[in-house]
């Protein structure tokens, strides 16, 4: 997503932690950038993970990319005649999520170990993981980005694939 206006950068930030929170992940904060500021603004850059065991051989990790460009403080007078301080500049964001097998590496150990994880994986495995698993992970990985779409104020309030699984109705 990318992202150019005034935004809450510390309302995005927390909201966003928060919801990898209340879904039970573990978050890691993994790289914060603050580059010296140049004459069009600062130029901030976070890398997280998240990540949650589903079993004890999958786990699911999330991870976030979020760069701000030509950044600066702005105050804003809000309707109740409060002032805040905003960000305003560029922001771009990736969202990635993936499954991680056998992160234990308990079946490394010996050759059959590791011809009986392959095995698994190609012919148990695989099924189950596009049936089941990946895209209940993707429609959260759209929950996220809904979200992210909502506190930035941009067109879209909902996200168009709540839907997905269920009726489709016409209004």
């Amino acid at each position: 997503m990318r992202y150019a206006g005034v935004w809450d950068m510390q309302d995005l930030y927390e909201t966003m932690v928060d919801w990898f929170r209340k879904k039970k992940y573990k978050f890691h904060e993994k790289i914060y950038k603050h580059k010296h500021p140049s004459p069009f603004g600062v130029e901030r850059q976070y890398i997280w993970e998240a990540e949650r065991k589903e079993t004890e051989y999958l786990m699911i990790k999330y991870k976030v990319y979020m760069h701000t460009y030509d950044a600066h403080d702005a105050e804003v007078a809000m309707l109740d005649g409060s002032k805040q301080v905003f960000t305003k500049g560029k922001l771009w964001i990736e969202l990635q999520v993936e499954g991680q097998f056998d992160a234990d590496v308990r079946w490394e150990k010996n050759s059959f170990y590791h011809h009986l994880k392959d095995f698994y994986n190609k012919y148990v495995l695989r099924k189950r993981w596009m049936q089941g698993y990946s895209p209940k992970h993707r429609v959260e990985l759209y929950e996220l980005q809904a979200l992210i779409k909502e506190r930035l104020k941009v067109e879209s309030e909902g996200y168009e694939h709540r839907h997905l699984a269920g009726l489709y109705r016409r209004t």
